[in-house]
């Protein structure tokens, strides 16, 4: 019997959610000669331990494809080892620009989309002046920043970049009408939110992916909420992700039978893929052509689709 293996976090809700994605897609489909091979990568030495799973499923002759990794620093790790073993790898969620290689796919749009789309929604709002806040991070926060700029400068917008401001520092919000953070949130992040609507109530307050999580949205007055947006490239359930992502590997393997060169090539090929997800076809990098990006908002203290 041929393998799958997931490597996913399964002691957050990211991880338990994709896992019942892709048991669900297996279950649906006809072929009875796959066995999932669930792999926990969590932990503080995830990446570590996604480069450990990777090397397991490598040395399984049986195995044919690899579901994960989640983060893209994990993926970097897994990514070369999947690659040399000729193994497909859908990662379902990672969305860092220099991610590559031979047999990797990936789902979901990368930073540079995401720059793009945030760029667009602020031309619809009309907004001319942008000021770009981006903490410390030369993995995420600074590059992914820097991006975010350049996309706003594109569509014509007046843009100011920096870090983020120290603790004892005003902000000096200059002729902004929106600002963006890019980064993470830290334990100081309603607070600076608060503070820049106390500044202008009339501000626009954007946040990348890397601060839309549940605990930051709950601490919003609801006057900050309203005028707070997070851009996301997920775009649905997480569940959605895992189903698509093991839908993806399932056809390959029909296709291509039990020949790790030839499952992995006709992944890549994919083309005009209509799926949980919208259409996509994979690019010759192994990126969604998908430009399609989500945004939040905040409702009742809690993250929420935004549909307007």
């Amino acid at each position: 019997m041929s393998r799958v293996y997931a490597s996913l976090p399964l002691g957050g809700a990211y991880g338990r959610e994709l896992l019942r994605g892709a048991d669900l897609a297996l279950e649906r489909s006809a072929s009875a000669a796959v066995e999932l091979v669930v792999l926990d990568s969590g932990g503080e030495d995830r990446d570590v331990q996604a480069a450990a799973n990777a090397r397991r499923a490598d040395g399984d002759e049986r195995a044919l494809a690899y579901l994960g990794d989640f983060h893209s620093s994990q993926v970097l790790a897994s990514a070369p080892i999947l690659g040399q073993a000729g193994l497909l790898a859908v990662a379902p969620a990672a969305t860092y620009v220099g991610l590559g290689g031979p047999t990797l796919v990936r789902l979901t749009p990368n930073d540079r989309v995401g720059a793009a789309a945030i760029a667009a929604w602020l031309a619809d709002q009309a907004v001319a002046e942008l000021l770009v806040v981006h903490d410390h991070d030369e993995g995420y926060g600074v590059p992914v920043g820097r991006m975010c700029a350049e996309a706003a400068r594109e569509r014509g917008l007046a843009v100011e970049a920096r870090p983020v401001w120290d603790h004892d520092e005003t902000p000096d919000l200059g002729g902004a009408q929106a600002v963006l953070y890019v980064g993470v949130a830290g334990s100081g992040a309603a607070g600076m939110w608060h503070e820049l609507h106390s500044l202008n109530p009339d501000l626009w307050l954007l946040g990348s992916e890397g601060v839309a999580v549940d605990w930051f949205a709950g601490e919003l007055a609801p006057a900050v909420a309203e005028r707070t947006r997070f851009f996301v490239a997920q775009r649905a359930p997480w569940g959605f992700y895992g189903y698509e992502a093991m839908s993806l590997i399932l056809d390959a393997i029909a296709a291509a039978g039990a020949d790790r060169a030839a499952v992995a090539r006709v992944a890549r090929s994919t083309n005009d893929s209509d799926s949980a997800l919208g259409r996509y076809s994979i690019d010759a990098d192994g990126h969604t052509t998908s430009t399609a990006y989500g945004r939040l908002a905040v409702i009742g203290g809690e993250l929420a689709w935004d549909r307007g």
